[in-house]
């Protein structure tokens, strides 16, 4: 059995695959800023004695417990190793290939930031072959737009050079603040709309707009709130009226759901501009979605492009953890 293990800041996802195939999927919320120390611990959970290979990416290299990148990388590789002694493992880099630890280390920033590389591999390998697409992958905290030209991934390698080319954004289904979104709205003040600001403090989450707006359901809100409050649809409504220095006695229920509608617009607009300035550049009209966030991209994306959503073609939790499912079924095809 192979153990794809996809280690990012806010979630670790883990795929077990069989030689024939078949897997199963663990989904688990472990912030690695404050828990780091603990990724060993957690992930012997899963050490097996029928598992022969660990196939590794990682994002949480930039994770706030590590002041560098290599930092990151080297921690991050020593709990895994703490974790599967006598066990192989290898890390999928940006350039597509698998290294072993010692080598993970000596190219860390080959490492870094890997996770989206799985994934684009496994799209070009078994979903668009034949065609030019862009893969979009909607997480909790970002959002990768990557670019699959005549066979070839064509994305930049770091996430830098890709925030400048506008192939990543960081932007996602639960953990974005709102104010990242917009520092204004729309409000209705004595029967008249009026442009207003909007709080910068730590009120309300992307996550809270997708509960009211019947995006997501509060299983699938698994971070943190902000106010530490259940994520149902009332206090989700109760963070909201916060972000406008209010609350639900002062805003009405009509208005706070006004208020949720132009937050969700300005986050599919966000996500529209940019995959528009992808798609303009390749001359791509193919998307290939996956992730939490797939029923927010079909929102933003569905009048001008033609969408395969991996959820369709597969399943929610392979569309949920695709780059632990992707480097899983790459390493389980490859000779390493």
């Amino acid at each position: 059995m192979i153990l794809g293990i996809d280690i990012g800041g806010a979630n670790t996802k883990i795929t077990e695959m069989k030689s024939d195939g078949t897997y199963k999927i663990h989904h688990i919320y472990f912030p690695m800023w404050r828990n780091n120390k603990e990724l060993t611990n957690l992930l012997a959970k899963y050490n097996h004695k029928d598992i022969t290979k660990i196939a590794l990416v990682m994002t949480a290299e930039l994770a706030d417990s590590y002041e560098t990148k290599k930092e990151g990388v080297i921690d991050i590789l020593n709990s895994v190793k703490n974790a599967f002694p006598n066990k192989e493992i290898f890390i999928f880099d940006v350039d597509g290939n698998f290294l072993t630890p010692s080598e993970a280390v000596k190219q860390h920033i080959k490492v870094s930031a890997s996770n989206w590389t799985a994934t684009a591999e496994f799209v070009k390998n078994n979903i668009c072959p034949n065609d030019n697409c862009i893969l979009i992958d909607m997480g909790s905290t970002t959002t990768d737009i990557i670019p699959i030209v005549n066979g070839k991934i064509v994305a930049q390698k770091t996430d830098l050079d890709r925030l400048i080319n506008n192939e990543l954004l960081y932007v996602g289904t639960l953990r974005t603040p709102i104010s990242f979104l917009s520092n204004t709205v729309e409000y209705k003040c004595k029967n008249e709309n009026t442009t207003i600001n909007v709080s910068s403090e730590y009120f309300a989450i992307t996550g809270d707009i997708n509960i009211i707006m019947d995006k997501i359901t509060t299983n699938d809100y698994t971070c943190d709130t902000p106010d530490g409050a259940p994520t149902n649809k009332q206090n989700c409504k109760i963070r909201l009226s916060k972000v406008l220095c209010g609350d639900l006695e002062q805003i009405g229920e009509e208005e706070i759901n006004e208020v949720a509608k132009q937050f969700y617009a300005k986050l599919l607009n966000l996500i529209k501009s940019n995959v528009d300035k992808v798609a303009t550049k390749y001359n791509i009209n193919n998307i290939v979605i996956t992730g939490l966030g797939e029923p927010i991209l079909i929102d933003a994306l569905r009048q001008e492009y033609n969408i395969i959503s991996i959820k369709e073609g597969y399943n929610k939790d392979v569309s949920l953890a695709t780059p632990s499912f992707a480097v899983a079924e790459l390493l389980n095809k490859t000779k390493r």
